[in-house]
């Protein structure tokens, strides 16, 4: 097939939850496998720490460079001001391309929202294609694995693209088109350490669509993934690594042979991953510690049995304990991430789940408060499907009343904006919880947040735990009254207390 270059700009829209430190690995991938069809590509990430951009801002920006088609990645939190961005950018005259997760599962809705097409799935054998389509050079209907427009104006599918078997064909991501200031100091090693070495995932979580890389797992094999490893620590001198697989350690073998180049290497490399409780044993774990791993990120999610099973967890309780504590044996830290807010759990249930991480505590370096640590009913899921009508989900993320942007001064208490610091999610009220569980939630987020304080001084830890104890008895008294002296206060505070870095990637 003969490529007509074209000038593309992909986008990673705002978001008034993230705050990224190193961009994106998918919209990277993308770039790279434009660039090597002969595209000219340009890269926009709107929440890069140093350097945010609204919407108008992007609009600007595309003005300037004039591109044939804009790309842009579609994930539910954010996906309003993705639409509101389309509406805006349908003046330059480029062509709108939807992709990501959320356009995967509503591959129509974008259509009704600005966008001339829609990806489904993995994006990098389908992109070339749909660019090429949408510059009238190739016949719509022969690109397989997107959604167009006929020329009724009707949604028209081209069937499901079979999904990539040979992750080692892909490019590396295009990372040289990332401006490193956008993220942080010159002297920033950890730019680009993210490393993507596997897709798929075979679990059925029901809070968890997983429709974008399928449900198969496919390696890299491990020369390519310590091909990129090395090349990155002699491009931008980085020297730790993060795996952001589903479940890094499915594999045995193959992670034996990362350890083994990464041993042979001689570089004292270190590196993290996230992985399943239930891939990994002792044998492992000494493997990979001796190979530099150095953290290990758990979705344990409940500490609730009932729980666990009725999401489809593949492991229980016991295995969680036995796990984190081999995990801190081997000297690896663990991040834990947990799931609060199911519609079936009460405040006892609650209950289960904070005396877990009591128990965990001794073991785990971070109770991780994710942007989803509150249960978000993601279309597509399970939960999304068996709740929407009982609940009143349908569409959700296209309606103001399920806000749950970051805790604001002016509106938030200051403890709301410490202890639920990536998103208010409690605001949206999916589930209306009762006021026991809203409580009993309010106690587990608190617990999470002191806990992570014990890495500061303790002179800023205790400074933190006195404003929190403070900031909840004053809006127990009066939220107008709590606010008004926050702003003094933590304006005051903040001479004292070196600020919290929170990344959402």
């Amino acid at each position: 097939m003969t490529v007509i270059a074209a000038r593309i700009l992909l986008v990673y829209p705002p978001s008034r939850t993230q705050n990224h430190f190193q961009c994106p690995s998918g919209i990277l991938m993308l770039g790279a496998v434009l660039e090597k069809a002969g595209h000219q590509v340009f890269l926009v990430d709107a929440n890069a720490a140093q350097n945010r951009r609204k919407s108008e801002e992007i609009v600007s920006i595309a003005e300037n460079i004039k591109p044939d088609v804009i790309g842009i990645t579609l994930l539910t939190p954010m996906v309003r001001e993705a639409y509101r961005l389309a509406r805006l950018l349908k003046a330059t005259g480029a062509k709108l391309l939807a992709g990501g997760p959320h356009a995967t599962i509503l591959p129509e809705e974008p259509l009704f929202f600005g966008f001339d097409a829609t990806v489904i799935g993995e994006g990098e054998d389908t992109i070339v294609e749909a660019v090429q389509a949408l510059q009238g050079k190739m016949p719509a209907e022969k690109v397989r694995g997107w959604v167009y427009r006929d020329t009724e104006g009707k949604p028209r599918h081209t069937g499901q693209r079979s999904v990539i078997t040979d992750l080692d064909s892909l490019p590396m991501p295009a990372r040289h088109l990332v401006d490193p200031s956008d993220y942080g100091p010159p002297d920033n090693t950890g730019l680009h350490s993210n490393i993507f070495s596997s897709r798929g995932c075979p679990a059925r979580c029901s809070y968890c669509a997983g429709s974008l890389f399928g449900k198969k797992f496919r390696f890299r094999s491990s020369d390519s993934v310590l091909e990129e490893i090395f090349l990155l620590n002699r491009t931008y001198g980085t020297t730790s690594f993060h795996f952001v697989d589903d479940a890094m350690t499915m594999d045995h073998a193959r992670v034996g042979l990362i350890c083994a180049g990464l041993r042979r290497s001689g570089q004292g490399l270190t590196w993290s991953m996230m992985t399943r409780i239930d891939t990994v044993n002792d044998e492992l774990l000494s493997l990979v510690a001796e190979a530099g791993c150095v953290r290990i990120d758990y979705g344990v999610e409940s500490g609730h049995p009932e729980t666990l099973r009725r999401i489809h967890k593949p492991h229980t309780v016991d295995m969680v304990r036995k796990t984190i504590q081999l995990t801190a044996k081997h000297g690896i830290s663990s991040n834990v991430f947990f799931i609060l807010g199911f519609p079936w759990e009460d405040a006892a249930a609650l209950e289960e789940t904070k005396n877990l991480m009591r128990e965990l505590a001794p073991y785990v370096e971070c109770f991780h408060p994710a942007i989803a640590s509150i249960l978000i009913p993601f279309p597509g899921t399970e939960i999304y499907e068996v709740s929407r009508e009982q609940y009143g989900l349908e569409n959700w993320w296209l309606s103001d009343d399920r806000n749950y942007d970051a805790p604001k001064t002016g509106s938030h208490s200051y403890f709301h904006k410490r202890i639920f610091p990536l998103g208010a999610v409690l605001d949206a009220d999916f589930f209306h919880y009762p006021d026991s569980v809203k409580a009993k939630i309010y106690d587990i987020f608190r617990f999470m947040h002191l806990h992570g304080l014990r890495k500061a001084g303790w002179a800023s830890s205790s400074l933190r735990r006195s404003l929190i104890d403070f900031s909840e008895w004053l809006h127990r008294m009066s939220p107008t009254l709590e606010r008004g002296v926050f702003t003094v206060l933590t304006k005051t505070a903040a001479l004292f207390v070196p600020s919290e870095r929170e990344s959402i990637n």
